[in-house]
């Protein structure tokens, strides 16, 4: 039956080999004595994290490596995607909500019969990207207005810069549009005014998704899934 068929698909992509991304939504103060630390929490969108990885902090860009990983208030080996986890690092970094905080791996290339590599972080920040939109609010959206968009904890202005089409649920054709009514699906081109790091939502769910809020009605307009095109 088309319920059991639904049941046996996969739910998503499988996150758990995904490098690590975790966006930081709270951080706290661990009182240790003469060595006081910083516990940046949050719950890792993909991948995993031990001590001693090598990770990135988006937007600031710097690196650090982790000392510590706690959970329910004691330190643990790892954690996995889906966890609640607290990262303890080797150095101060200005982190705060709303940060993310991905894996850094070695990209290796051969030069002269010779592996050489550098560390490099698995995402790349960007301020311009194409998704698809599902439009909620009465309000049609509107390519030019300004938006508010949620992307993990943090919250960014946004405007649509293009409506590339609306998907005709009846035939499932793409036709033209200039703007998408509440209901209305499409593929749209958004510029941010803050770069955020992006995936396509098609690799992870949390990485590949924000929200649209109306800066005026202060109501949940919309819903963005990135696709894989990044300006």
């Amino acid at each position: 039956t088309l319920l059991q068929l639904l049941e046996s698909l996969p739910a998503a992509a499988d996150e758990a080999a995904a490098p690590l991304a975790m966006p930081v939504q709270y951080v706290a103060r661990l009182d240790d004595g003469a060595n006081p630390q910083r516990v940046f929490w949050g719950r890792l969108a993909s991948g995993g994290v031990e001590r001693g990885d090598r990770i990135q902090v988006f937007p600031s860009g710097e690196q650090a490596t982790v000392t510590a990983v706690r959970r329910a208030g004691r330190e643990v080996g790892s954690a996995g995607v889906g966890e609640s986890a607290g990262l303890v690092l080797d150095r101060p970094l200005d982190i705060s909500r709303g940060d993310w905080i991905v894996a850094v791996v070695a990209v290796v290339a051969v030069v002269a019969d010779v592996a050489v590599g550098e560390p490099q972080a698995v995402a790349r920040p960007t301020t311009e990207f194409s998704a698809t939109l599902s439009w909620l609010d009465t309000e049609p959206a509107q390519v030019g207005r300004k938006y508010w968009v949620r992307h993990g904890h943090r919250w960014v202005q946004a405007r649509i810069t293009a409506i590339e089409h609306r998907l005709d649920i009846q035939t499932l054709r793409a036709t033209d549009a200039k703007e998408l009514a509440v209901n209305d699906i499409g593929r749209v081109r958004v510029a941010l005014q803050q770069p955020l790091p992006l995936t396509p939502y098609r690799d992870n769910r949390v990485g590949g998704a924000l929200i649209v809020v109306d800066p005026v009605s202060h109501r949940t307009s919309g819903a963005l899934l990135v696709e894989g095109e990044f300006l």
